[in-house]
């Protein structure tokens, strides 16, 4: 049987983390036949990586900037290989993780991983950082329900992604493509099979909660609802709704922006340094792109 991979990433500004991810590729027991770079906005100095290990193809935006679902459709359409690996710009992975995805990936299958948050910053990442996180002990592998399914680090082979369309472009900007793709993933019969291996997921600044995306996830969620007849799971609109940025009767009368934050409060919620606390709080936030 074939092991020939892809993998696909985007990336807007962080590529600190790009490299870091770029070199836990190169120390992997298996290596892709191609890494898919979708820049989603303007290019940078970064923007022409190489390897000597694989071959890596850069897509651009052309006239603006990419939101996530179409970038990642765009890089999974330009993978020639059947067997693709979705990983997100921050992830680290140990040497046999992309291994182990790939031997377990097979047309009805979608296969992860378990995601870890590093405690230190990208600039931090060093080789014995690396063999301390490698030594976590694994799980066995598990069939689990797409309620799990998170797009940090996913497989899939090309013909499922394709006849399930993709990402949903509809969503635009930030939150709930993920998590309508995986609805879509189990209404199609796919079955989720988690690796019990551990990819890393590097540290960026970020909002937490994202109330800077305040205006896409409301979109998203009602563009979900219209589709589902629900709003995806976010502990966010409880939050967002108990500040009044949203209206507190969303469940009933439909979810809309009351107002908007000012930046001295944006900056109340600004995270600059990783922190060891809610580790479920980083999945929820994982599970709106």
């Amino acid at each position: 049987m074939s092991t020939e991979f892809s993998i696909v990433t985007i990336v807007k500004h962080r590529t600190p983390q790009l490299n870091n991810l770029l070199s836990s590729i190169e120390r992997s027991s298996l290596l892709p036949k191609e890494m898919i770079i979708v820049w989603m906005a303007s290019p940078s100095d970064e923007s022409l990586l190489s390897s000597d290990s694989f071959n890596i193809q850069h897509c651009f935006a052309t006239h603006s900037e990419l939101p996530i679902a179409k970038a990642r459709n765009r890089g999974f359409d330009a993978c020639t290989s059947n067997r693709i690996i979705y990983l997100d710009v921050d992830c680290l992975c140990p040497e046999t993780l992309l291994q182990t995805m790939t031997e377990q990936l097979t047309n009805g299958r979608v296969v992860s991983a378990n995601i870890t948050d590093l405690p230190c910053q990208a600039e931090e990442v060093t080789n014995s950082v690396l063999k301390e996180l490698a030594a976590m002990p694994v799980k066995a592998a598990e069939q689990q329900p797409f309620v799990h399914f998170d797009a940090t680090a996913f497989a899939i082979t090309k013909e499922d992604f394709s006849q399930l369309g993709g990402f949903d472009t509809d969503y635009d900007g930030y939150g709930f493509s993920d998590v309508d793709f995986a609805m879509r993933c189990s209404q199609a019969g796919l079955t989720l099979v988690n690796t019990g291996r551990h990819v890393f997921k590097q540290f960026h600044m970020h909002f937490n909660p994202p109330l800077n995306h305040l205006c896409d996830l409301v979109a998203n969620a009602e563009l979900f609802k219209q589709k589902w007849s629900c709003y995806p799971f976010c502990d966010y609109f409880e939050k967002f709704a108990e500040l009044g940025y949203v209206n507190e009767d969303y469940e009933q009368n439909g979810l809309r922006v009351t107002r908007l934050a000012s930046d001295e409060e944006l900056d109340a919620f600004f995270i600059e340094q990783p922190c060891e606390e809610q580790p479920e709080v980083a999945e929820d936030m994982r599970q709106t792109a």
